[in-house]
């Protein structure tokens, strides 16, 4: 029986790859090792087989092109990525941090289907910029290609173009007559699946925080931090305050340029008897 392979049941990614190969293997007969190096882009027929037996490792690389030779959509895709990672890591606190990643993607994949497009839309940065770059100007040209070169750090044509179809079967922006692209009145869902998903959406921002340390000067940027001992009770009044800033920075309006505003706050140490560090918690 060809029994379709559910990559979220898999920890150990040599097992996915075993049970993935006799899946597509079953159901086309032309599959083979030398076929899939033929689709993934190896000069090896057999390597496939060879990391299959634990004779090779992944590297960044392999992993997207075993994906590409898999079959895996793309969130398939990263999910094998960490998947990679926990088995090859050595690292105690990159491997915990790689298997947490696994157990929060298992749990997204039980309520993806619930919300595919917003899912989709927290999945990548470049959603929420064009949806403001949109409501900034009033209206902007539906130009696939101008949309992407303005984004820092610029994206395809292709994926501009995808963003902007997302964004209107959401309805967070319409298209006149003129084509023109304007916002719309779509609202956002405020449910427990979409939460999860903004935790992908919040990653990428660290990420992007990160790199424009070094990729932009001080007039578009400002970064502040402290470490401080705080009790329990000021925890919960700075968790608020912190909202109430943001909301108070989203209301404004007609700037130049589009901007990313993070407020980070999570624990840097256990509680007393805790056994593992509290989870993070994010503005």
């Amino acid at each position: 029986m060809n029994t379709p392979s559910n990559i979220y049941d898999f920890t150990d990614y040599r097992d996915f790859l075993k049970d993935r190969y006799r899946q597509l293997k079953e159901s086309d007969p032309a599959f083979s090792f030398r076929h899939f190096s033929k689709q993934a882009g190896f000069g090896s027929p057999n390597y496939l087989k060879l990391v299959m037996d634990g004779k090779r490792n992944l590297s960044d690389e392999a992993i997207g092109k075993f994906a590409k030779g898999l079959r895996l959509d793309s969130h398939e895709s990263e999910y094998f990525k960490f998947m990679v990672g926990y088995n090859q890591c050595e690292d105690r606190i990159k491997k915990e941090v790689y298997e947490a990643k696994l157990h929060y993607l298992r749990e997204l994949f039980k309520v993806k289907e619930l919300i595919p497009e917003h899912y989709d839309y927290y999945h990548d940065w470049y959603h929420a910029a064009i949806r403001e770059m949109i409501n900034n100007k009033g209206t902007v040209k539906n130009n696939p290609a101008g949309i992407a070169a303005k984004l820092s750090p610029q994206i395809s044509e292709e994926d501009a173009a995808a963003s902007i179809l997302l964004l209107k079967k959401l309805g967070y922006v319409t298209e006149n007559a003129n084509g023109e692209l304007q916002a719309g009145e779509g609202a956002d869902v405020m449910m427990a699946g979409a939460e999860m998903a903004q935790k992908i959406y919040h990653e990428q921002m660290a990420e992007l925080a990160a790199k424009s340390l070094y990729t932009q000067g001080s007039e578009t940027q400002e970064f502040e931090s402290v470490t401080v001992a705080l009790p329990a009770n000021k925890v919960a009044e700075l968790k608020q305050k912190i909202k109430e800033l943001v909301a108070e920075v989203s209301n404004q309006h007609g700037g130049e340029q589009v901007y990313q505003f993070n407020v980070q706050l999570f624990a840097l140490t256990q509680e007393d008897g805790e056994e593992t560090a509290p989870q993070p918690e994010v503005a």
